[in-house]
């Protein structure tokens, strides 16, 4: 039994992440697919009732209780392989808490992110492990690297309480998660330059939050006011 629920915990963690994106893409993309989408779970919702209290014949009732019951068995079952496969996608990710978007009505191409860069930063967005680096390609002022600010900025934007004066332990978990999802311009993170550039974005932050132009693309593009 425990191999089963393992089995459909791995069905479910795959079969999540597809359902998710479809569910991202297709029907949040604007309020007449969500309207349909609910119309349509309401109508099948509808059908099922009607099936259970009119196609029943009194004598048969009977069998069907006995039925139900290994129904209720296998949804118990089929319930714990569930709640086995979102306990691996906690554990892949970085369970960090994001503000709602909706990824298909933003041009991402605005901060330099390419169409496997996008699909990418949507896995991390809804904490899942990147399936290939993304490539920060914006620029420091005098062009010689990429900028480790306009991540930050990035996800200060993102990050439902931001990343400003994180403690030591959430600080260390938010650069792993940059090491292990970006690129510099096609060149490696490199640990030893996270510390001292977050101290210093940081400390312009909380100085004058609007001296950091990244915020303000960053926040046009993502239509957040």
């Amino acid at each position: 039994m425990e191999k089963f629920i393992d089995f459909l915990g791995d069905y479910f963690f795959k079969v999540g992440l597809h359902f998710e994106n479809f569910f991202e893409e297709n029907v949040k993309k604007n309020d007449t697919t969500m309207i349909a989408f609910l119309m349509i779970l309401l109508l099948l919702f509808v059908i099922i009732l009607a099936s259970i209290n009119g196609f029943i014949p009194s004598e048969y009732k009977s069998i069907f209780l006995v039925l139900y019951i290994f129904i209720g068995l296998a949804i118990l079952i089929i319930t714990a392989g569930y709640y086995r496969g979102l306990k691996k996608r906690r554990a892949l990710g970085y369970n960090f808490k994001m503000i709602p978007l909706n990824f298909s009505k933003l041009d991402l191409q605005t901060l330099g992110f390419n169409e496997s860069d996008t699909y990418n930063l949507k896995l991390l967005y809804r904490n899942h492990k990147v399936e290939k680096k993304i490539n920060n390609t914006n620029l420091v002022k005098n062009k010689s690297a990429a900028s480790y600010s306009f991540l930050f900025s990035l996800f200060h934007i993102l990050h439902k309480n931001g990343i400003k004066d994180l403690n030591t332990s959430d600080r260390q978990l938010f650069f792993q998660m940059l090491e292990d999802s970006f690129t510099m311009n096609g060149v490696l993170i490199n640990p030893n330059t996270l510390e001292s550039s977050y101290s210093k974005w940081n400390s312009k932050l909380k100085n004058d939050e609007n001296s950091i132009k990244d915020l303000l693309l960053i926040k046009t593009v993502l239509n957040i006011q």
